[in-house]
């Protein structure tokens, strides 16, 4: 379990260690911010897209081959970012490096689940949401420190030097599983469900920049769909499917991603969000900027572990449903505490909403992976993962636009703080952007009260992986 926390947090890690080194891309590479954006676009979205790709290949290959190539090809893909010649050459280096990322989680929340008893599952799977959670923010102190004394291109020098331990540890500790039946992996699938998640996601994380009904993106989106709706069609024709559609109509799965995507929407948003408004409104930059957002890391690493113990006390429903009402209470408190455009009004919904959202995630992926076979693990494990991040593709385009709207388009966090009558426009699409973020987890609240208890007192739901693993399912 360390080692592969270990490689999801690289892999989380280098969503957000270039945040800080964009500016200076920028600069560098004479493009703008827009243009530099697609330094953490190409990632993100590469990751998105190839999760539920390698969490199949990993069920059919093996866990540790899938994790080993994974780590391997991401540390590669690290050096070369630092050795780019040019913008395009950078972006291209980054989805490659968002390839070797995208093992990381399936196989971290599969090993979670065949290692550990249902009753302790949602123990370790709170701490793999800590992870996710502490390792943007510890990305930024990184970031700010190395941009700041070696200049930006040392930002993708910190993963080769950590993945190489990790590859080491995983040579001890990490062990094949003897060989099942020879299956078949699903290339057409696979390549339907990357031609359709990867320019949906693209529309999704480029509208606010492009325009809702701007014609780009009404015709990548409609090729995203159309790719999606072939890719239904084969794999409800597949004799071995790389995602098995039957496993949608689990109630399970199904509320419980339904309930990540929402979660997903409001983290990834108003994350995206608040460091604009500390920079423009309340004036903070480098290590203030970090500080500042600290108490949503501060509430994952405490409250994401504790909330497996919680489900098995009170149940795994009641925990998501109450943890999804804080998580509301604290994004409408962040809506208010705009309004004084102090740091302080902001702390008490910055603690709510990171402890709520903190607590949502583990029951989240219990549920959805709860009822699902051995042989298909991998793919259901990254559903969660997909859900949030396209959640978060979704919340960040939405957010940001409602936020550009009631600002001037020359208005960027780069601007640091602006004039007075400036910060109060900024103030107001902030609160308007939260009352939207507050919307989506309405909606995430109404699926989690379709989510069955499958942990704590009454669970009726038996697991399918009951865990610990049999000698023969050791990966």
């Amino acid at each position: 379990m360390a080692v592969v926390a270990g490689g999801m947090m690289l892999s989380v890690l280098n969503i957000s260690i270039v945040n800080i080194a964009l500016p200076d891309i920028s600069r560098d590479f004479g493009i703008g911010i827009s243009g530099a954006g697609w330094v953490v676009t190409g990632f993100l979205v590469t990751q998105a897209v190839l999760l539920p790709i390698c969490g199949r290949a990993g069920d059919l290959y093996g866990r540790r081959r899938i994790f080993v190539a994974g780590v391997l090809l991401m540390c590669v893909a690290s050096v070369l970012c630092a050795l780019a010649w040019d913008p395009g050459s950078l972006v291209a280096f980054r989805i490659l490096q968002g390839v070797g990322a995208s093992a990381m989680a399936p196989t971290a929340f599969a090993y979670a689940a065949i290692l550990f008893a249902p009753q302790e599952r949602g123990l370790a799977l709170g701490i793999l949401s800590g992870v996710m959670a502490i390792a943007p923010v510890i990305a930024l102190n990184i970031a700010g420190l190395l941009v700041g004394v070696w200049g930006w291109r040392s930002v993708f020098w910190f993963t080769p030097v950590v993945g190489v331990a990790v590859l080491a540890a995983a040579a001890f500790v990490m062990h094949e599983r003897p060989r099942g039946p020879r299956r078949s992996f699903d290339l057409l699938g696979a390549a339907l469900a990357a031609l359709g998640l990867f320019p949906l996601l693209t529309a999704l994380s480029r509208a606010a920049d492009w325009g809702w009904t701007s014609p780009r993106t009404l015709l990548v989106g409609l090729w995203g769909i159309v790719a999606l709706v072939l890719f239904v069609w084969r794999e409800s024709r597949a004799s071995d499917p790389m995602l098995d559609l039957g496993l949608l109509r689990l109630r399970t799965l199904r509320n419980a991603n339904l309930t990540g995507l929402a979660v997903g929407a409001a983290l990834f948003g108003t994350l995206l969000l608040l460091p604009f408004f500390f920079t423009t409104v309340l004036g903070y930059r480098a290590v203030s900027l970090s500080l500042a957002i600290s108490p949503v890391a501060l509430c994952f690493m405490i409250v994401a572990p504790l909330s497996g113990r919680l489900m098995s006390r009170f149940g795994s429903d009641v925990v998501v449903r109450v943890a999804v009402g804080m998580a509301l209470g604290g994004v409408l408190l962040l809506a208010l505490g705009t309004m004084s455009e102090t740091y302080a009004a902001m702390v008490p919904g910055l603690l709510l909403a990171g402890a709520g959202l903190a607590a949502a995630t583990a029951p989240v992926t219990t549920t959805a992976i709860h009822e699902v076979p051995h042989g298909r693990l991998g793919v259901a494990s990254a559903l969660p993962n997909v859900a949030r991040y396209s959640g978060g593709a979704l919340g960040g385009a939405l957010l940001g636009t409602v936020l550009a709207m009631a600002i001037p388009v020359s208005v960027t966090a780069q601007n640091g703080r602006v004039a007075e009558p400036m910060r109060d426009m900024v103030a107001t699409g902030m609160r308007e952007a939260m009352f939207v973020a507050a919307g989506i987890l309405l909606l995430g609240l109404i699926a989690a009260f379709r989510m069955p208890r499958v942990v704590g007192p009454g669970a009726s739901i038996v697991a399918m992986v009951p865990g610990p693993a049999a000698p023969e399912r050791t990966e």
